[in-house]
C-alpha cells in the first residue's frame, strides 16, 4: 500500500507514473515508459495486480520534468569539478538511489535531452523518453530509495511552483547513499 499511495501521490501532482518489476527497474508494462499515465483507475489496477511493482517516473515533457542521475563516488567527483567550472546546480528536490542520488528540475521552455555518460562518467539526464525509479521503490540491493532531507515533504508543493529544498541540503547530504 506504501508504493501505491505514493504513485498516487506523483500522479495528483502530474508526475506521470508507471509500474516496474519488483526490485528491478525493468518495465512491468508492454510498453514502459509509453504507458505512464495519471490516470488514478489505471494505477490502481496495476499495484493491485502486484503491490510490490516499483514506481517509474516518467521524465520530461509528460511529467514537467527531468532528472539528473548521479552514480557513484566518481560521478560526485565529476559533478564538482562542473560546478566549479559552470557554477553550482541550484537547490531542487533530490532523492537517494542505492547508488547515488535523482536530482528533479522543473522543465524548460527549450528541449532537454537523454545522456548516458555524456555529461561525464556516471551523470545522465534523464528527459523526454527516460524515467527514474522513485521513492519509496526498492533497488535489487533490496536498498529502499528515499527522499533527501526536507524533499518528501517538500516535493508535493515543489517542483511545479519552484519551491525546493534548501541550499545548504545539498551540500550536507553530497554522496550520501554512495555505495
Amino acid at each position: 500500500m506504501l508504493i501505491l499511495k505514493a504513485a498516487r501521490a506523483f500522479a495528483e501532482k502530474g508526475l506521470a507514473v508507471f509500474p516496474c518489476l519488483p526490485r528491478d527497474k525493468r518495465p512491468a508494462t508492454r510498453h514502459g515508459v509509453k504507458d505512464a499515465t495519471t490516470d488514478p483507475i489505471e494505477i490502481e489496477n496495476w499495484w493491485q495486480q502486484e503491490p510490490n511493482f516499483n514506481i517509474a517516473i516518467a521524465t520530461g515533457a509528460v511529467s514537467g520534468v527531468f532528472v539528473i542521475d548521479i552514480d557513484g563516488g566518481d560521478a560526485e567527483a565529476e559533478l564538482r569539478k562542473l560546478e566549479a567550472r559552470h557554477g553550482e546546480l541550484p537547490a531542487t528536490v533530490e532523492s537517494i538511489t542505492a547508488r547515488g542520488r535523482h536530482l528533479f528540475f522543473k522543465c524548460p521552455d527549450t528541449p532537454v535531452r537523454n545522456s548516458a555518460g555524456k555529461i561525464a562518467t556516471g551523470i545522465d539526464v534523464r528527459a523526454t523518453g527516460g524515467y527514474v525509479i522513485a521513492p519509496p521503490s526498492v533497488h535489487s540491493s533490496g536498498k529502499r530509495y528515499c527522499w533527501s532531507v526536507d524533499s518528501a515533504t517538500t516535493f508535493a508543493a515543489g517542483l511545479a511552483a519552484g519551491h525546493h529544498r534548501r541550499a545548504g541540503d545539498r551540500d550536507r547530504h553530497r554522496g550520501v547513499g554512495v555505495a
